[in-house]
């Protein structure tokens, strides 16, 4: 399959030997909670894949991190939803390098995670019905020379294997109101713990457990503060974050069908037409995904980009879910039967439409943005 050689080639060049190593542990022991690959992914340098040169990392585009991401979630699901939490959070340090909000400390912190391997866990979004992705329930507290958080995160990607939080916070504004902040926190700072949270047998390997912050004291620079009040909508940074966010986990999840298309067609099984059906299911979706990468590589993101990537992220939630029913259809009942691998991909075929926003939450936000209006996520 063309788009999973591609993908594979990208991960081979910036994370050199990475695929070898990931396909010598089988699927199911990567998938499964205790997985080494968030270990493998930091052995073979990959905290640093979005980090620009000038501070030592990889300096990857936004379309070879896509591919990096699909080869991370064929090789193992897990480790590319982690991962995905963790690239995404450091694109958006590297853009705020360069912005208006840039506190001058940025640097010193993508340098670092390039250096000395750092991996980002991402808190953000949380499990809380009924609540937006800008809300948050961890509340930061001033105190002299900084913060005291307090709160808990569930579920939390890379719980056990992070070295620095980054965590939307809850800080009240000078009119008495409530504004959003994010706070970057050192994973080993007295006060905070983890506790079990994922209880499914899917994507466990993304250690997607919860960690609860109690008076974690940070000092004044580690809290960046964007330009805007907890549900009124999204500023230029967070903009930057959930286009790279929703670029990434869309590839992860496309690469996990793909290595579940790859093995049917390798079967030989079926019609030409239903191979065919197959095959271009798998490439419409990476398609959709690379499309957007090379919009991001080339435009300064915005509402519009936001908007275009939401709009690729559901549309392949759907080629996804048929191009893994095809798939394994055409494997058969006996290979599901004595084959986990297929079951266990089986169902996360489903799971990109778990992550937020929801479909249903930006449904009619979307229909307003095609008919002329900013695209407001809430």
């Amino acid at each position: 399959m063309r788009g999973m050689d591609s993908a594979r080639e990208a991960c081979e060049k910036y994370l050199p030997g990475l695929t070898e190593a990931l396909a010598d542990v089988p699927l199911m022991e990567l998938e499964s909670s205790g997985s080494p690959g968030p270990e493998l992914f930091r052995r073979h340098a990959g905290p640093g894949l979005l980090v620009p040169t000038p501070y030592g990392g990889a300096g990857a585009s936004a379309l070879q991190a896509a591919r990096v991401s699909r080869a991370l979630g064929a090789l193992s699901p897990s480790l590319g939803v982690a991962t995905a939490m963790h690239n995404f959070s450091v694109a958006s340090l590297v853009a705020l390098v360069e912005s208006a909000h840039a506190s001058g400390l940025e640097w010193l912190v993508i340098e670092g995670i390039a250096r000395d391997r750092l991996l980002v866990s991402s808190a953000f979004a949380e499990g809380r019905t009924g609540a937006g992705v800008l809300d948050s329930g961890v509340l930061a507290v001033p105190v002299e020379g900084g913060y005291l958080v307090s709160g808990s995160k569930k579920p939390c990607s890379l719980s056990a294997s992070m070295n620095l939080i980054t965590a939307s916070v809850a800080l009240p504004g000078e009119d008495g109101g409530t504004e959003l902040g994010v706070a970057l926190v050192p994973a080993d700072s007295p006060g905070i713990t983890r506790r079990p949270f994922w209880q499914a047998p899917f994507l466990a390997g993304a250690e997607s457990d919860e960690v609860v912050l109690e008076d974690v004291r940070i000092p004044e620079e580690l809290m960046l503060r964007p330009q805007v009040e907890l549900g009124t909508g999204l500023d230029t940074l967070q903009t930057v974050g959930f286009v790279w966010f929703e670029l990434l986990v869309t590839s992860v999840y496309t690469g996990a069908v793909a290595r579940l298309a790859e093995s049917a067609l390798r079967t030989g099984k079926g019609s030409a037409t239903d191979r065919a059906a197959l095959l271009t299911g798998v490439e419409a979706a990476i398609g959709l995904a690379e499309n957007v990468a090379r919009i991001v590589d080339e435009h300064t993101v915005g509402n519009d980009e936001l908007a275009t990537v939401l709009t690729a992220r559901y549309a392949v939630q759907e080629l996804l879910v048929c191009a893994a029913d095809r798939a394994a259809e055409l494997l058969g009942g006996l290979a599901f039967a004595t084959t986990p691998d297929i079951g266990h991909l089986l169902a996360v075929s489903r799971a990109l439409a778990f992550h937020p926003p929801s479909r249903g939450a930006t449904a009619q936000a979307l229909v307003d943005h095609h008919d002329g209006a900013p695209l407001r996520v809430r």
